[in-house]
């Protein structure tokens, strides 16, 4: 995309991104250990359209209002602090800031940003994974049979944020 930088203030734009990121909980498609949500298509979109400080804060503050203990938890279901740590799927919830931030590389050209927003779809889904297998003693064999009925949404949501960048053309965020 362009180098033109814009003087639109990160945090208001990393806030709206965590709020995405929360609606996309909403829309979730029970699975187990952890629901298929639109999260990372939320995430892959703020920082494809804003850059990498931009989608790695966005993820951090959502990290931040889940262990504050904020009902934002696909489903609605919250698990504050030591809670949420926890949790069996914590590890898909803190791989939301580098996966942000990998986002944040998009260039508008379609078929880099799908295999970038791919590649951090999978960084969520590995580090949920990973973590899920440290807590409960999950099989590599599970865990990348898991990983494997994944991908094909992670495949969808990766090309619809890579077409939703590129036909929102130049990138408007801190660091663009």
């Amino acid at each position: 995309m362009g180098s033109a930088r814009t003087s639109a203030p990160l945090l208001p734009i990393a806030l709206a991104g965590a709020a995405g990121i929360w609606a996309g909980g909403l829309v979730a498609v029970p699975m187990v250990p952890a629901p298929i949500t639109l999260q990372t298509l939320a995430l892959v979109l703020c920082g494809g359209l804003f850059g990498v400080r931009a989608g790695a804060l966005a993820g951090a503050a959502f990290l931040a209002a889940v262990l504050a203990g904020a009902p934002i938890l696909s489903g609605g279901a919250s698990a504050g602090g030591a809670a949420f740590l926890e949790l069996k799927t914590a590890g898909f919830v803190l791989a939301f800031v580098p996966a942000g931030a990998l986002a944040g590389l998009a260039v508008g050209r379609w078929r880099q940003d799908a295999a970038l927003f791919l590649l951090a779809h999978l960084v969520v889904v590995v580090a949920g994974f990973t973590w899920l297998a440290l807590r409960t003693g999950l099989s590599v064999s599970d865990g990348a049979a898991s990983i494997a009925a994944l991908v094909p949404g992670a495949l969808v949501k990766s090309a619809v944020g890579a077409a939703a960048v590129r036909a929102l053309g130049q990138r408007s965020g801190p660091d663009a």
